[in-house]
């Protein structure tokens, strides 16, 4: 073991003019082969270059065109639609705001003077239809012979003081509905009675 490490290292020989020759000829033939095979390469691509170039243009080129076009018009169309929708439902809430406060003007009036109104006049008309009744009642006892004619009238004057006050209870409660009968009839005029 001691030997080897006292070994001395080996120097290198002199490379004679054969070798030297020899080793470049090796270093210049992979040279060759690798400009060979990038000259290949090369020629390949410029071949694939040309190939493509006369050929013409893509025709998937011109279809994304197409449908880029395509696209382009229905993004328009959708902006404009969108426009007007976007208008349309400005104008929706703008009406909507008018008939909320609409609806909430006519729930506070509710016309509640109007009704109120009317029924003060129902209750006027009633003490005067009252005060016909009892004026017709007491002229029927001071004039003679004309009992008869209060017997006549005092029918259709009760039914008109009944529907007044109809009417003033569904003034009262709200809902208001109109009379489906006549009230008062038109008595037949006797010629013997007109005379009288």
């Amino acid at each position: 073991m001691a030997d080897k490490d006292e070994q001395e290292p080996v120097e290198a020989k002199p490379l004679t003019p054969e070798d030297r020759i020899a080793k470049l000829e090796k270093n210049r033939l992979f040279s060759w082969i690798a400009c060979g095979v990038l000259l290949l390469l090369v020629l390949a691509e410029a071949g694939g270059l040309v190939l493509i170039a006369t050929q013409g243009p893509d025709p998937r080129v011109g279809e994304h065109e197409q449908r880029f076009d395509v696209i382009m018009n229905e993004i328009k169309l959708l902006e404009v639609a969108y426009e007007s929708a976007r208008a349309y439902n400005d104008n929706a809430e703008r009406l909507e705001e008018k008939l909320k406060r609409t609806t909430k003007t006519i729930q506070l009036n509710n016309f509640s003077a109007l009704r109120k109104l009317m029924i003060e006049q129902e209750q006027s008309n009633r003490q005067f239809l009252a005060a016909l009744k009892q004026g017709m009642y007491d002229l029927s006892r001071m004039v003679k012979g004309s009992r008869t004619w209060y017997e006549v009238y005092k029918g259709d004057l009760d039914l008109v003081i009944a529907d007044s006050k109809l009417r003033t209870e569904s003034l009262e409660s709200g809902l208001v509905k109109p009379l489906t009968r006549k009230t008062v009839t038109a008595p037949a005029v006797d010629s013997t009675t007109a005379e009288q």
